[in-house]
């Protein structure tokens, strides 16, 4: 099912049997069979569309949320995804995203296996992060196409125009800094930047 309609919030309410969802602007909602979208506890919501885009693009135009063939996403108390994101859980993969966690304009997200994003989590806009390359290729004979989790651990900041590959756990209290490709694990308490991501400060904590 495909919808993208001005309806999209009483189509989603329908859809997944719950209220705790809100679709703004033109979004576009895929639901394939066997998808679950999972609410862990009452206070659980997630909004779709949410601000101004902060970039140049049309300011009114929505998020594409596709939940592919018995996947599962599961939200944890209040989840924000901004305006322009593509989000895409694979078939029967596994998307997590825990309390207050908000993630900016022109996010893209596609999980083919399983990525975890923990509480507190500031994700700026136009952030990449995806668990697998999504096609096969072969190095010295062997497959190298292999799906691994991404970890993020809670109060993690991540800056604008950041791209983060599979197998990559980020520890709690780091920040990626904006431009950075991060392809192996970041330490807590750890600033990175750079192509690859290096640390440039340790001893960072977030300031409550």
């Amino acid at each position: 099912m495909i919808f993208s309609t001005p309806f999209n919030s009483l189509i989603a309410k329908w859809i997944f049997k719950s209220s705790k969802i809100r679709i703004k602007g033109k979004s576009k909602l895929r639901v394939k069979n066997g998808a679950k979208l999972i609410f862990k506890n009452k206070k659980s919501s997630l909004t779709l569309g949410f601000g101004d885009s902060t970039t140049a693009s049309f300011p009114y135009s929505g998020t594409s949320f596709n939940l592919m063939k018995n996947s599962t996403c599961e939200i944890e108390e209040k989840v924000i995804i901004g305006l322009n994101s593509a989000i895409t859980v694979e078939n029967s993969a596994r998307l997590s995203i825990k309390d207050k966690t908000y993630i900016g304009a022109k996010a893209h997200f596609r999980v083919g296996k399983n990525i975890e994003i923990g509480k507190n989590v500031a994700i700026a806009w136009n952030v990449t992060i995806m668990d697998s390359d999504f096609h096969d290729y072969f190095i010295d004979n062997k497959n190298r196409n292999i799906a691994k989790d991404v970890i993020i651990k809670d109060n993690v900041w991540i800056g604008n125009n950041v791209i983060i590959l599979k197998g990559v756990t980020i520890g709690e209290n780091a920040i990626i800094g904006a431009g950075s490709v991060v392809t192996k694990d970041v330490k807590a308490n750890t600033a990175v930047a750079g192509n690859p991501a290096k640390i440039i400060k340790e001893n960072v904590r977030p300031k409550h």
